[in-house]
């Protein structure tokens, strides 16, 4: 079995950013928070964007680097503290050398930009680590497990539905993703923290962090999109009700980018099925359910307020950060699939027994060819149709089971002109209907999870 590619793509805040002179940025760790409180505004300078940047890169000083994973504790007031990746870093450089690939990015763009980057990433490195197998003398061909924390999630989500790299993905495991956004980033937009979070920031500092945070594109892209308003005339969601010190525009985008998102899973699955495959890659969502977190708000008179429950129900718990509801992927009808740990949302991707769930993830044994090992099946094709009419492809096997996948192709260029799965035909068989324009071409079934069964071939003549 080929070792495939382990991509982790960190969420916000997770990469180090440096400026033009390679210092760290938002180097604001736990160890000098009293320089912090004595006036390291400049810093929040250097990472606010500015106005309008949508799905662009910055330029000149407001250009930032991305420069490796965070290994270090870090916090930012009111957003979030994060204690980084240190224990996941260990876990990820036990596995085989060249095996693993970060992609650090600026968290603070537009998750679309970061995704077209990752897009760059991974066919570079995918091709290097192919490479690197094919000269060790492994025969199969690699695909990609993705590992995500937070919003690196919606980063490869975006990258593998809509811009076209399902193909290239074992699996992707997220580790407390927001699927559906967290209240925590209208706190940090709106300033409204809960009490006592920012009672030692200065003011002139909190202006400056939700200032930066409000010229992020991805912090909006993380902005509820369930129901979270209640008791609001308008209706329930943020994108239907005037929230203060919300920017409109940016709320619409951060929606717009969720249902984009969407509508692309929807559309590839109905796509998967209709052709008779299954999906080319597992989702294994990971989430923390052991904290009090802000699941809805509402707002009077101006003022927002939070809560840890929805009105008919109790408490709601989550990670501190992004609630059950939203670790949950929303195509999913409950989070009954989901892995729950009781860790908050930055302890998630160091947890000991998750990575040895990783690991489960990374090396999981194909152990279908060993239960169908000697099964074989054969093919019943037409030797010549006329033009318009339909080929019927029909199968037999003594096993009911098979995931039969079949092409007609193109013996000279050895093109695929079309392609379906073979369905049950309820008498012990296997049927599917093609159609092709004149000529000659070949008839191909394969049962692509049984690697001992050859795959058969007939030559069809359309007539014209």
């Amino acid at each position: 079995m080929a070792h495939d590619l382990v991509v982790f793509v960190p969420g916000v805040l997770g990469s180090v950013l440096r400026d033009e002179e390679g210092r760290d940025v938002w180097n604001l760790s736990l160890g000098v928070a009293g320089r912090v409180l004595l006036g390291m505004e400049r810093y929040f300078e250097q990472l606010t964007l500015p106005p309008g940047m949508a799905d662009e890169t910055p330029q000149g000083p407001h250009g930032l680097t991305p420069s490796g994973l965070l290994r270090e504790p870090r916090i930012w007031p009111g957003l979030m503290p994060h204690i980084a990746y240190k224990k996941l870093a260990g876990h990820l450089d036990g596995l085989i050398e060249g095996r693993v690939a970060v992609f650090p990015y600026d968290w603070r763009l537009s998750n679309r930009n970061s995704a077209r980057r990752l897009q760059v990433f991974v066919e570079r490195e995918l091709g290097r680590w192919r490479e690197q197998c094919a000269a060790a003398g492994d025969p199969a061909e690699p695909k990609v497990v993705f590992v995500c924390h937070s919003m690196g999630g919606l980063v490869t989500r975006y990258y593998l539905e809509v811009l076209g790299g399902r193909e290239i993905a074992r699996s992707v495991v997220t580790l407390g993703t927001p699927y559906s956004g967290a209240v925590k980033a209208v706190q940090a937009l709106t300033g409204t923290f809960p009490r006592g979070k920012l009672l030692r920031v200065p003011e002139r500092l909190r202006t400056r962090l939700i200032t930066a945070a409000r010229s992020m594109p991805s912090v909006h892209q993380l902005l509820p999109t369930y129901q979270c308003v209640s008791g609001h005339p308008d209706g329930t969601r943020l994108d239907s009700v005037s929230v203060p010190d919300l920017d409109s525009a940016m709320v619409r985008d951060g929606f717009a980018f969720r249902r984009e998102l969407d509508e692309h899973i929807r559309k590839n699955a109905e796509s998967d099925r209709a052709a008779g495959r299954s999906e080319p890659y597992e989702l294994f969502p990971v989430g923390g359910r052991g904290e009090p977190t802000a699941v809805r708000l509402s707002v009077s008179a101006g003022a927002i307020t939070y809560a840890d429950r929805f009105e008919k129900d109790g408490r709601w718990l989550g990670d501190g950060t992004v609630a059950c509801v939203s670790a949950t992927p929303p195509e999913w009808e409950s989070g009954a699939r989901v892995d729950w740990f009781r860790l908050g949302h930055t302890a998630l991707p160091n947890d000991a027994l998750l990575h040895r769930q990783l690991k489960d993830r990374y090396d999981a044994l194909e152990h279908r060819p060993y239960q169908t090992l000697g099964v074989g099946f054969g093919i019943d094709v037409p030797e010549a149709v006329g033009a318009g009419e339909p080929v019927e492809v029909k199968a037999v096997s003594e096993e009911t089971g098979l995931l039969l996948e079949g092409r007609l192709v193109s013996p000279v260029t050895g093109e695929v002109l079309e392609r379906r799965r073979l369905l049950p035909d309820g008498e012990g068989g296997y049927h599917g209907v093609f159609t092709a324009p004149p000529g000659i071409w070949l008839t191909e079934v394969e049962a692509p999870r049984v690697t001992t069964a050859p795959v058969q071939r007939e030559t069809l003549v359309v007539l014209d």
